[in-house]
Order: structure tokens, then sequence, then C-alpha cells
């Protein structure tokens, strides 16, 4: 026997113990997420204040007033929290600002202090957490203030708040559990007579239904009465049903009796006429025993079928139709005028949820009793309406009806009110039975036909719930999708994958857009969400960073098996797909093998040495015109002393510029540039796999890797087939397609290597340093440090003899 749960006394006095210690919880816990919160803020608070120091120590006077040489540390910091975007201006107070985000908020208290001043406020939709600080610095003026204020969005440190406080809640749980096994030990112990009183219950033979003796503790006297008085009343019940079978067995065995009483009587008969008259009692009394053994089954049958197992949606229009035309096969129907009216009803509001074997039983006794108690030539109604949400089903006679004094014992079972048309007295009892098994309301009354009315009163089935059911629906068919790319990636490079993702996405087609890095960044600026595509892929990696930092795109979540490497991915909504390095190209009848540098430092050394034969041929990107070859000669500072003067070196030797790879690929091929440096490499590598005068160059001390990467705007119109294009890129699938039917490299190396640029990949692997995605790489799209950087590399570039 299995214990209903919530029934127990042991648990319900275990509950009343747990709420105590609910309550406790709470408390503590209240205090627990407030230390949480302090915990997380103080963390990265000082990320914050750091970054912000940072900043302000590169705050100068110059020639036009205060200016700030954006360091790369600064954002660097903030990239250690690997989620939050970021944001920062740098201004004088009441004055004008240096760089940075202008309409950044101010704290309750905008006192300008040399300490920082933390605060909470949301910008752009999303909540921040600021930091705000000052600086006073001597200008020609007089000493004045300098500001910083630097932002993060604070889902980083509500995440560690959550991971501080479950990780305390997780502890006090325990605890709390330790104590209430030993409470539960104590209050088994208390109610071990209850256990015995049900091992005695337990033990007792099927038939002994007499009550409980002994005398229980006071705590469970009441439950002690109850268990005996639940005893006496299934006696009782028991009689009843003992009653039941002793009425049913009388008045089948009386049936029976009769009729083999009427067959003796014929047998023994002298004349015809009176075995004639023997025979027809016979006859009827066999129609009687039909009858009543047809409703002893049928009763049996809809209490048997009255559990919800057997319940399925109903159309009752339908239902009473086929009840009625069997029933108008019978004989006695001849002279009776039957009909049926449903114009009260609308379609399709005619649906229960019941079952249909039990209330076409119903409805076929009600029309036998009409047919039977009633004159021969009775007129018999049935009747469909509604009413709010009921569905009403009557059944009105002409005949003589049943008086009001009678109506409460009429549908008791094997009580029959007419003498001249005796029957079994079960009729209206299933018809009762057929109601309560459909929490239906059951009504008698006198019929405007002068006869007996019966009303059964059902709720209607939902509407919803149809739907749901599948009844009649057909949902519409699906439409195809059209995914939307904006790309600078070339078009024959991503036209396989997109192929190959249309082959595996029945319905899906794709408009590609091609731009480049820089015209792509502007379109997306300049969008309005109606105008924004479904994919955005750029090889410029900081330029998609700036614009996810924005807030322009939503996540997508990938299956642990598509997952980019840690640097290849930010915020789970910017996800690199490729591995691209940059390469040097050059000419063999220009350089042999020999001469070419093995690093940086000897390659500004080569060019220095052989600046009059170099010159004006050697090519590289235009850093205003790519995005990509502005984020390779950025990063290259990063690198060392040595970028900025290999920068000089190339421009007094008369550095040429080029909007692409393909443009220095062209150049090199035609013999103009002795070599090109930064090249994609990915594409110089298939450029050059027919040009066998062209060669593939790695340096020994590194080789920046930036990545192709891919995000989905949050305005995009189909953000769930933008999200599988995105997952399939990066799944098993899209990466061998990458690495097969593409002059790409997949981010996840391949194996075995399929292509020369692979092989020499792993050949000098420890010599590849992969871009990071991060909020570091905003540092050089500062208005200032842009400005400062490109300044220095025309300077570079103009210093010719």
């Amino acid at each position: 026997m299995t214990e209903r749960p919530g029934h127990s006394l042991q648990r319900r006095l275990l509950f009343s113990m747990a709420a105590g210690f609910a309550i406790l919880l709470i408390l503590i816990s209240i205090l627990l997420w407030t230390y949480a919160r302090s915990a997380a803020n103080r963390t990265h608070d000082l990320l914050l204040a750091g970054a912000a120091l940072s900043i302000l120590e590169r705050v100068s006077i110059g020639p036009d007033g205060p200016t700030v040489d954006m360091p790369y540390s600064a954002l660097e910091i903030l990239s250690l929290n690997p989620v939050d975007r970021v944001q920062y201006r740098v201004f004088v107070p009441g004055k004008a600002d240096i760089t940075g985000n202008e309409d950044l908020p101010f704290p309750t208290n905008d006192e300008l202090s040399a300490e920082p001043v933390f605060y909470d406020s949301d910008y752009q939709g999303a909540a921040f957490r600021f930091v705000m600080q000052g600086r006073r610095l001597n200008a020609p003026t007089g000493a004045e203030w300098v500001a910083v204020k630097v932002g993060q969005t604070v889902e980083e440190r509500a995440s560690q708040q959550w991971s501080f406080f479950l990780s305390g809640l997780i502890g006090l749980g325990a605890l709390s559990l330790i104590g209430l096994g030993f409470v539960w030990v104590a209050i088994r112990t208390s109610l071990s007579p209850l256990r015995q009183i049900a091992g005695d219950l337990r033990l007792r033979a099927p038939n002994d239904l007499s009550p409980v003796e002994g005398a229980p503790p006071r705590e469970i006297r009441g439950l002690f009465d109850a268990i005996n008085g639940f005893i006496t009343r299934l006696d009782q019940s028991r009689s009843l049903t003992e009653t039941f079978i002793a009425d049913v067995a009388h008045q089948t065995r009386t049936s029976l009796s009769a009729l083999q009483g009427h067959l003796a009587l014929a047998v023994d008969a002298e004349d015809f006429d009176a075995m004639r008259a023997r025979v027809d009692r016979a006859d009827r009394q066999a129609a009687r025993t039909v009858r009543l053994t047809n409703q002893l089954l049928a009763n049996a049958m809809v209490i048997h079928r009255s559990d919800q197992a057997s319940m399925h949606p109903v159309a009752l229009r339908a239902l009473v139709r086929d009840t009625l035309a069997e029933s108008l096969k019978d004989s006695r129907m001849r002279k009776i005028a039957l009909s049926f009216e449903d114009e009260g009803i609308a379609p399709g509001r005619d649906v229960i949820h019941g079952d249909a074997l039990s209330i076409r039983e119903a409805l076929r006794n009600l029309i036998e009793n009409a047919v039977r108690h009633g004159p021969t030539d009775n007129t018999v109604t049935i009747t469909l309406d509604e009413a709010d949400e009921q569905v009403r089903l009557s059944v009105d006679d002409a005949g003589p009806g049943i008086a009001d004094e009678d109506l409460a014992q009429a549908t008791e079972r094997f009580t029959s009110l007419s003498t001249k048309t005796r029957g079994s007295g079960l009729g209206l009892s299933i018809v009762k039975a057929v109601a309560e098994g459909h929490d239906a309301e059951l009504r008698l009354g006198r019929s405007s036909l002068g006869g007996l009315n019966v009303t059964m009163i059902f709720r209607r089935l939902a509407v919803a719930l149809l739907l749901i059911l599948g009844l009649g629906f057909t949902g519409p068919e699906a439409q195809a999708q059209t995914l939307r790319i904006y790309s600078a990636t070339d078009t024959p490079a991503m036209q396989p994958l997109i192929d190959a993702f249309i082959a595996t996405t029945p319905g899906a087609t794709v408009e590609y857009v091609e731009f480049q890095t820089i015209d792509l960044y502007e379109r997306i600026l300049d969008s309005t969400p109606e105008e924004m595509p479904d994919v955005v892929i750029s090889s410029a990696m900081d330029l998609q960073v700036d614009l996810v930092n924005r807030g322009l795109a939503q996540r997508v979540f990938l299956p642990a098996d598509a997952m980019p490497p840690e640097w290849g991915t930010w915020r789970s909504e910017l996800f690199g797909f490729t591995f691209e390095p940059a390469a040097v190209v050059y000419d063999r009848r220009a350089i042999s093998a020999s001469e070419l540098p093995a690093n940086h430092r000897d390659l500004a050394t080569f060019v220095r040495a052989n600046e009059s034969r170099l010159r004006e041929r050697i090519g590289s990107y235009d850093l205003r015109a790519s995005g990509v070859g502005y984020l390779y000669a950025s990063q290259d500072s990063l690198q060392g002393p040595q970028a900025q003067r290999l920068i000089e070196v190339l421009g007094r030797a008369g550095l040429r510029i080029y909007c692409c790879t393909s443009r220095m690929v062209d150049a090199v091929a035609r013999g103009e540039l002795a070599f090109a440096v930064n090249t994609i490499g990915s594409y110089a590598s298939s450029l050059i796999a027919d040009m066998p005068q062209l060669g593939l160059h790695f340096f020994e001390d590194y080789n920046l890797v930036m990545t192709r990467t891919a995000f989905v705007p949050a305005a995009s119109r189909q953000p769930e087939l933008a999200a599988s294009f995105v997952t399939y890129l990066l799944s098993e699938t899209g990466q061998s397609a990458i690495a097969e039917k593409t002059p790409l490299i997949p981010i996840r190396p391949s194996a075995p290597a399929r292509k020369e640029i692979e092989r020499m990949i792993a050949e000098k692997r420890g010599t590849f340093l992969p871009i990071k995605l991060t909020p570091a790489l905003l540092t050089f799209l500062d208005v200032l440090k842009k400005r400062d950087f490109l300044s220095v590399w025309d300077t570079s570039l103009a210093r010719l003899p």
C-alpha cells in the first residue's frame, strides 16, 4: 500500500520543524546575500579602479589642453572579466570632453574627488557599474580637474554574487539537513505506537472488520477513533454491496422463475388457446428478463467506465444523431414521434470531455423509458443547447411523467414507480451514474409536453484544449526563410559554406552581401533595427568587438563540441571560426630563401641594409582603408619597441600601401614588389598556389593570428536560423568544409593537415600568437589613440629622401 504524500504525521511534524529552520535560513540568507553582493562588488570594483587609475596616469597637458594616450593596459585590466561590456569617458568637468562616450551617467553626488566613487546606473538599456575619479593637473592657466568615468555591465559580478551566495547557502543547507535528520529520528521514536497499530491492522484477515482495540497515546486518540469509525463505515458499505448483489440475484431469480412457471403451465395446457396464452405471458416475461439483464450489465459498465481514463473529447451533436438513428430501428418506435432540436447551439460548441459509450447508454435508457412508460403514440424530443460554458442535453416526452414527491427516489436502483409498466428500476439510476461520472448536473422535472423532462448539464471543453488535442487543427505550412548575411569575406570563399548550410537546412535561402571591413562596420552603425542583417562576419576583430560592446548582438548558445578556443569567443555573442595568421608573401626572383629574415628585428635590419634595392618594392595594408590592416599594425605595436622602428625603416624604404591581400599578391606576382608584409595568410596561400615564383614566409619570433568572427544582431529577423548558421560554421561538419572547400583555415586545426599553409603552421605552431577577443581591442579604436597612431604611421611613410 502506497502512502499519499502530505498525510504522514511524521512528515507534518518534520515540516513544522523544517519551517522553523527555513525561517532562520531565510534570515541568514538575507545577510549572506548582502555579503555576497559586497564581496562581488569589491572584486570587480578593483578592476574598475585599476582601469580608471591607469587612464588618469596617462592624462597630460598638451598644446591644445588636456589630452590622454589611452593605455592598452586599462582595457586589458577590464578584460580579466571575460563577459561584461565596457564604456569610458575622459573629460574636463564643465568644459570639454577629451575622449570616450559623452553621455555616460553621473553619480547622485557628482562632486569630483581624487578618490574613486562607485555607483550603479542604467545605460543603453543595460545595468552598469561605474567608477568616477579625478586628478588635478597644472595647466598654463592654473590647476584644473580632469575626470575619468569607467563602466562595466554587471553580468559577471551578478554571476559571481550568485556563486558566493550559493556556496554559503549550500553549507547552511547541509547543516540544516543534519539538524533535520536528528529531528526526524526523534519524531520516529516518539510515534512508534502508530507503527504498532499499523502492524496490527496489516495482520488482520480481509473479512475482519471489527474495531481496533487498545489504549493509544492521548496524542493519537483522535486518529485511533477515526480508524475505528472508518472500519465501521466500511462494514456498512460492504453490507450495502452484499445487499445489492442479493437484490440483483433475487431480481434475476424471480424473473427466471416466473419465466419457467409460464413455460411449465404452457406445457400442461390441454387446449391450444390456453397454451398460446401461457406462451404469450412467457414471451413477455422473457422480454422483461432480457431488459433486466441488459440494464444490469449497462449499470455495471457505466460504473466501470466512470474513471478519467475513459474520457475523451466528445461531440454531442453527432453522438445524439447516431443514437437516434440506432433507436429508430426498433419496431416499437413506428408510432413514436421522435425529434432532435439542436438550433440552440453553434457548430463546434457541442464538445465536452466525456465517455461516448456511457453517454450513449444514458440517452438510450431515457428514450426507452419514454417509450415503455408512455402511450403508443408518444412524442419524444431531444434538445441540445448551450448556456455560458455549459452544454445541456434534454429528453422530453408526453407520457405520464413522475409526481414531484417521487422525483427524489426515481433515480434509486430497483425503484419502479409505475405498477402498470413495472420495469427493472435501473433506467434513471444508470443516467444518474453517467452524470456523476462526468461531473454533470442531472435535473428531473415536468416536461412542456406533459411528461417527464430529464436534463444533463455538461461543462464544455475549452477551445484551446481542442487545439492541443489536435481535433481538426492543422498548423500553417512551414514558410521559406531567408538568411541575410553582411560579410567582409570574399564571396567565393564563403559560397561553399553557404551551399553546404543550405543543403542541411531545407527551405532556407541566403542573401549574401559583401563589404570591405570598415564599410561593413559603418553600415551596421548606421542601420536601423529594420535594416539589420541576420549575421555579421568580418576579419576586423576590433571593429566586431566594438559592435558587440555597443549591445548590438544577441547571445547564441553553442553545443560543447562546437565551442571555439577561449581566445576566439566573447560574451557568447561573438565567435571566431577561422585561423588567419599574418604572413609575408615574397618574390623568389627578388629574394632568395637564405635571405629571408628569421624575425621582425631581422626584417628591419634586412630592409635597412638593402634600402636602395627594396625602395618602393615593399607592400602592406593601407591602415586607413583596411580594418584588418589596422588590427595587425596596432597589435604589432604591442609586441615591443622594434615594431615602431620597423615602421620607420619601412617608411624610409618607400612602403607602398594596398587595400587588400589580393592586390598585394598581384603586385608581388608582377614583380612590382619584392615582398608584402601582414597579408592574410589563408588568402595569400590560396592565391600563390599556381604561382611557383612566389613564396610564403612566417617569422620565428611571433606571427599574429586573427580570426574571422561572426555575430547575430539583436535585431535579427531570423535569429534561430542565424544561430544555426553560426553553429554550423563551428561544428565539425562546418570546420571540415572550411578546410576542404575554401581557402580559409578552420579555427580548430584539422588532422592531418590538408593544405601547405596548414603544414607550415604545424611546423611553427609555437610561434603563432592569436589576438584575443576582449574589450582590450577597443583601445586602438579610441578616437585620440587612433588619431595619434595613424599620425605616427603617416609621418613614418612620409620620411622619403
